[in-house]
């Protein structure tokens, strides 16, 4: 039988029982045992499972046909050929929902028979958060999205909303019992939220975006010694017991923690930082104490510190006697955790050096984790996971919102997937007629204009302090110089943009571009013209901000400023003006000298990272230190020289080409005229000239008889005045 209301054939034999969820009788013959393994990303919360093409076929399958899957429980769900790059033989994709719903952790094996449902008449759901207030006015919203679905009795639904949340809900009953589609004509009725489970609902890791590397480390940590402990035993080591996660905030430290809650079977406790500390004599030492003795009755456990910095800061550095005997306190636990049975530590800090040092060794925090700033592909993940609810136009990219988010963290993308649902709101509430409410169902749809106007409110967390933003310079306000045009975008857009060509030919990008020249080349204004250019991150540092009296400051905020471009990679990092940063070292001069020595140290410790250009601007590279000049600090240095003849052309045209000319302006002559002058002479050129011709317009007494024009006569005087201010002030090269 065709149901016409999904898209999926439902065959009308019932189920031979089943009360509560109960197992049906299964053929034996037609059933595969699969190991689990994570579902894509686009899978999760549909309630479908994939298997290799091979399994459909040996299990006489047709994709979106119901199968059921038993663990310690067995659930039912829709089945799909895997991809065999992500799907290898013998596996099966589940996201996180059905494996709550089977009762199977990833690595574990389950056996998938195929089944038989029918329509469901009615479907009573009840919500999982506390949260959840009623679906009266959303539930034909609830109800479209979960059109399709097959579920038995026990098994949880979880749906995504517009606004990137979601709404977790538990099947209590179906009419008819056991395995049902829900179709159009299906009644759901919603129950009241008064018998919540927030133990359920949570985040699976299919939550979790560009982080597969890290949380397979953190999986293999946490989860082998809590499921075979026999294991270790075997081989005679101890498991390891404290995992520390460093990273800058937003990047999901403490979301892994909630998804590793969510997805294994210990107990885990959730510790934050400041609420262990209290005022009163032992009492922040005592309930340090209480959560490791619930931790040892109830092992297997997990511990999660959040915000362990609060706790455990360096001894040397505090002077209140509280801190040092908290520090003391977790020290003690810490070591005594071999007689405390299977219990591991999380830890998560975005200030690593902060932490006594004496938590930082093996036996305590076994392992330190850096989750860093996502790249491109892990930004692409993120945005997907967030917009998963969402109703996109045809016209979104998240391919190309991915390239153009650089130093974005997955707390920033996601509040650029609201401002762009807020921007999609507003759109269609202008567009109805003033005096009537919204309609319940709104026909919303994101584009991507919302998204790129959601851009301009929403700044990268690893430049915010900076407050870089991207400069609106583009290679057409430069008049000539096309040649270091030509070889700024091979050293700097090359790189990203063809990164297969350099690794052919065996190239390493520069680390560092020196522009010199005499002032008014054009050397600030081609480097801002190169970031709006390639769309990378753009942080210019004020040389002025790096000083400071007190002994130490000053290498320390280069040292921030470098890390600082180093997690907002890829990154242009700006310094005008060098030489007044970093001087031909001297006897005498100690704060340049440190000063350079950091600046030096910084260099040398990009070897490592990638997609971090250092660029630099002078004009008196005599007065920088000859160390920096080498190759494998700033690799290229490129002369900025007077422009000319048609490069003074081709700037006058950028800069008289928006205002009114008269017939008798020639550009070439200008050009001729103009010999020896910079860029920004010819610019207060053209301005002086542009006064010049509005003055004498307002001083006109019949001012309609002639529209004001800049004639030739004004360009002349301007250039007379501009070469007389030029003798006034002389030009070091």
């Amino acid at each position: 039988m065709r149901n016409d209301d999904a898209d999926f054939t439902v065959r009308s034999v019932s189920p031979d029982s089943i009360a509560h969820g109960v197992i049906w009788q299964m053929s034996a013959e037609k059933s595969l045992q699969f190991r689990v393994c994570e579902a894509e990303i686009q899978d999760a919360r549909k309630g479908i499972v994939r298997i290799p093409a091979e399994a459909l076929k040996a299990l006489e399958l047709n994709p979106n046909d119901v199968v059921a899957i038993t663990g310690k429980r067995t659930t039912v769900a829709r089945v799909l050929p895997g991809f065999p790059e992500s799907c290898p033989a013998g596996c099966i994709q589940m996201d996180g929902i059905v494996r709550q719903n089977a009762a199977a952790g990833i690595g574990e094996i389950v056996v998938v028979t195929p089944i038989e449902c029918e329509r469901a008449k009615a479907v009573v759901l009840s919500p999982l958060l506390p949260v959840w207030q009623g679906a009266e006015k959303g539930s034909a919203f609830l109800k479209k999205s979960i059109l399709g679905r097959v579920v038995i009795v026990g098994d949880q639904i979880t749906i995504s909303q517009f606004s990137g949340g979601d709404e977790a809900f538990m099947v209590e009953g179906t009419a008819p019992q056991g395995a049902v589609v829900i179709t159009r004509d299906t009644i759901v009725r919603f129950k009241g939220a008064d018998n919540t489970d927030s133990s359920r609902g949570g985040v699976t890791y299919e939550d979790i975006g560009g982080l597969a590397k890290e949380v397979k480390k953190i999986r293999e940590i946490v989860e082998l010694p809590l499921k075979y402990p026999q294991l270790f035993n075997r081989l005679g080591i101890e498991a390891p017991k404290g995992i520390l996660l460093y990273g800058p905030p937003g990047t999901g430290k403490t979301l892994i923690a909630r998804a590793i809650a969510s997805e294994t079977e210990a107990h885990f406790l959730l510790v934050n930082g400041p609420e262990i500390m209290h005022k009163y004599y032992g009492e922040s030492e005592a309930r340090l104490r209480q959560v490791f003795d619930e931790a040892k009755k109830k092992a297997p456990s997990i511990i999660f510190l959040d915000e362990i910095d609060a706790i455990a800061p360096r001894r040397t550095e505090v002077y209140g006697d509280v801190e040092k005997r908290v520090v003391a306190q977790l020290l003690a636990l810490m070591d005594g955790l071999e007689a405390r049975g299977n219990v591991i530590v999380l830890a998560a800090t975005n200030v690593p050096d902060l932490i006594d040092p004496a938590l930082r060794r093996p036996g305590r925090f076994d392992r330190e984790i850096l989750i860093d700033v996502p790249d491109q592909r892990g930004r692409k993940e993120i945005l997907a996971i967030h917009t998963r609810g969402m109703a996109l136009a045809e016209d979104v990219s998240l391919e190309y919102l991915a390239a153009i988010t650089h130093g974005f963290v997955g707390a920033d993308l996601a509040a650029l997937c609201r401002e762009a649902g807020m921007h999609a709101l507003q759109r269609v509430l202008e567009n109805l007629p003033p005096g009537f409410p919204p309609p319940v169902e709104l026909d919303l749809k994101v584009t991507m204009r919302d998204f790129i106007s959601a851009l301009d409110e929403v700044e990268p967390s690893a430049t915010r302090e900076f407050a870089a933003e991207l400069p609106t310079a583009r290679w057409e306000d430069i008049g000539g110089m096309t040649a270091i045009k030509e070889r700024l975008q091979a050293l700097v857009q090359w790189p990203l943009t063809h990164p297969e060509l350099f690794k052919q030919f065996g190239l390493r990008p520069p680390k560092g571009i020196l522009l010199y020249g005499p002032p008014g080349t054009g050397k600030t204004l081609m480097v801002r013209a190169l970031a709006g250019e390639s769309g990378i991150n753009f942080i210019p540092v004020n040389g002025s901000l790096l000083f400071s009296r007190w002994r130490g400051q000053a290498e320390k905020i280069l040292h921030e400023v470098f890390r600082k471009a180093r997690q907002a990679s890829p990154c242009l990092l700006f310094f005008d003006e060098l030489d007044a940063l970093v001087p031909v070292r001297r006897g005498g001069e100690e704060t340049a000298g440190r000063l350079v020595s950091q600046f030096l140290l910084e260099f040398d410790a990009l070897e490592e990272m990638r997609e971090v250009v250092v660029i630099g601007a002078t004009n008196r590279i005599d007065l920088i230190d000859p160390a920096l000049l080498r190759p494998g600090r700033f690799d290229e240095v490129l002369e900025f020289p007077y422009p000319d003849e048609s490069d003074r052309q081709a700037i006058f045209g950028i800069h008289l080409g928006a205002r009114p000319l008269a017939a008798d302006v020639d550009l070439e002559l200008l050009a001729l005229q103009s010999e020896g002058l910079t860029g920004a002479e010819i610019e207060a050129v053209c301005r002086r000239a542009a006064f010049m011709a509005a003055a004498e317009f307002a001083s006109r007494s019949d001012a309609s008889k002639e529209s004001g024009a800049i004639r030739r006569q004004h360009l002349e005087r301007a250039l007379e005045e501009v070469r007389k201010k030029r003798d006034l002030i002389p030009v070091k090269g």
